[in-house]
């Protein structure tokens, strides 16, 4: 739904506010009120009711939760005058377990990034340029900045509202949202309870869009090395790929067990993924592996290993996990692997990478993995994650200086849950934040994704990554397959 209220103009999509201009400029790139569950899931919106009046320039949508767990009102008024205001109500009909409940504003990254910001009217500060790991302001109640020559301003109340760097997570935009992450979560909602929160929305000044051009500038590189990941259970003796290397991960409940990785390798070349289990001594354990790849043949070229508590995220203030520690793991990984290029990084997103920074002078590479749909799974967010790649991938330079990238599985649903127990379950296979099983995988989408994922990795001088893999949720398949055979060949 497109709508236009004297110079406002914005998409609602699924109850959210997309791509808020005004006079043709984004000011604000969402306004949504997500329910996220357990495992920062979000809970699909049933029994939706929705109305827009254009004469009065008001979105009215009254929705469900948890099969009436909770009952929300969502109303949103545009005046000619540059004032967007949003109030939301929700309403617990049962107790109610959440991690968030509430109003989520997405501010865009063209015209923003590094740019002056005032929080509540009296702090000066800046919009970070390159991506921070910590919180950027906490107990917001106004933000006041500019784009283009236009000067926008947000005020919050009913919640404690603070920021963070989205593109940690793939994300275009910065992200202000209620209930600090330091407060416990899961937290309750009791049978009765309200929440009841409002977002204003001012703009003023007169600006005429500027027309972006996305150049990323000359390649810095050949084109990276094209791997296809792989683990116990996804192996396809039906592979249509068989001259790509294999990035193969041991998880700690499969290693001492390997037995299965000869048969996948079929004389492949082989990077390696190892996740130390939990109070293991890592030099004992990854000999062990070593010993056991070298009976079957398999000599890795680079390998990273990785303590069991970091395929986890940790807020930068901690508490950080006792035992092992990256480091050590790097370290002993080269022990045990004397001939492999060791790497330094982490298993999951740019976001622990950043937060759990590698110790200079430790590893050969660098590396992490990417998924496109953390907040949302929409086709539009999926596409904007490409936004923020480029600007990822230079982040990730400065903090490991001299180190070639070489990625590990970029793919649009989630690998494994760095911020919940598990991924969200999807047997209707939806378009759903955190889901593994993303039905866009075997089709166009997915392949012109893997393109550009591509070019800018190859644009910014990544040295390796996965699009896919063998056999398993990643697999590469229909249009996907046929991307992969052109970008390989």
């Amino acid at each position: 739904m497109i709508c236009h209220q004297g110079d406002w103009q914005l998409e609602i999509l699924d109850g959210a506010l997309r791509t808020i201009r005004w006079q043709g400029v984004e000011v604000v790139r969402g306004i949504d009120c997500p329910v996220r569950d357990e495992n920062w899931g979000t809970y699909p919106q049933e029994s939706v009711e929705e109305s827009w009046d254009a004469e009065a320039g008001v979105y009215h949508r009254t929705f469900r939760i948890a099969k009436d767990a909770l009952r929300g009102t969502l109303q949103v008024q545009l005046s000619e005058l540059g004032h967007l205001s949003a109030e939301l109500h929700l309403q617990a009909h049962r107790d109610f377990l959440t991690n968030r409940a509430g109003f989520v504003v997405l501010h865009p990254l063209t015209g923003v990034a590094g740019a002056p910001l005032t929080i509540n009217k009296t702090e000066e500060t800046h919009f970070p340029a390159r991506i921070a790991p910590q919180q950027l302001a906490s107990n917001i109640t106004a933000l006041s900045h500019s784009v283009q020559g236009l000067q926008v301003e947000l005020e919050f109340s009913g919640e404690v509202f603070e920021m963070e760097d989205q593109r940690n997570w793939g994300d275009a935009s910065f992200k202000t949202y209620c209930r600090p992450l330091a407060l416990p979560t899961p937290y309750l909602l009791k049978a009765g309870e309200t929440v009841h929160q409002t977002i204003s929305l001012k703009v003023r000044g007169s600006s005429l869009p500027t027309s972006q051009v996305w150049d990323q500038g000359e390649p810095k590189g050949s084109s990276p090395e094209l791997l296809l990941a792989a683990e116990s259970g996804w192996s396809d003796p039906d592979d249509d790929l068989e001259s790509l290397p294999l990035l193969l991960r041991l998880y700690a409940h499969e290693t001492g067990a390997e037995d299965w990785v000869g048969p996948v390798t079929r004389g492949r070349a082989v990077d390696l993924e190892v996740v130390i289990p939990g109070g293991a001594d890592p030099e004992q354990h990854l000999t062990s592996v070593a010993r056991a790849l070298a009976a079957q043949g398999v000599a890795p070229r680079h390998v990273i290993a990785l303590p069991e508590a970091y395929l986890k995220s940790y807020q930068p203030s901690g508490p950080w996990p006792t035992g092992t520690t990256p480091t050590e793991a790097a370290r002993a990984a080269r022990k045990a692997f004397p001939r492999a290029q060791i790497g330094v990084g982490m298993l999951t997103n740019f976001a622990e990478v950043n937060r759990c920074r590698p110790e200079p002078g430790v590893g050969d590479y660098l590396t992490f993995s990417l998924t496109a749909l953390v907040h949302a799974a929409d086709d539009h967010s999926v596409w904007e994650t490409l936004e923020t790649l480029p600007q990822i991938l230079e982040s990730a330079r400065a903090l490991a200086p001299g180190l070639p990238i070489r990625l590990g599985l970029v793919s649009i649903g989630m690998r494994t849950n760095p911020y919940g127990t598990t991924v969200a379950p999807n047997p209707e296979r939806l378009k759903k934040p955190m889901a593994q099983d993303d039905p866009r995988q075997v089709t166009e989408f997915a392949a012109y994704y893997a393109r550009a994922v591509f070019e800018i990795a190859r644009t910014a001088g990544v040295e390796a990554l996965a699009l896919s893999s063998w056999g398993g949720p990643f697999d590469a398949r229909g249009a996907l397959l046929h991307k992969i055979r052109s970008l390989s060949a």
